[in-house]
């Protein structure tokens, strides 16, 4: 068994992922490359993290 993610759930993700990385590094600074910088790096921890949900229960599934 397989864990599957339709292209559709991708679709939403992105908007989401910028919109509370963009809230989250401008509520940290004022500066506008500062802000970019903290929203990058806050959008790769959180596909980071995501990501790694996914592996640990696609590794689950597999053993079932």
């Amino acid at each position: 068994m397989n864990i599957h993610m339709s292209i559709g759930y991708l679709l939403l993700y992105l908007p989401l992922l910028a919109a509370i990385s963009l809230v989250i590094g401008a509520s940290r600074h004022e500066q506008t490359k500062l802000i970019l910088d903290q929203t990058v790096r806050t959008a790769v921890w959180i596909t980071s993290f995501m990501f790694g949900i996914y592996v640990v229960l696609q590794i689950i599934s597999w053993m079932v």
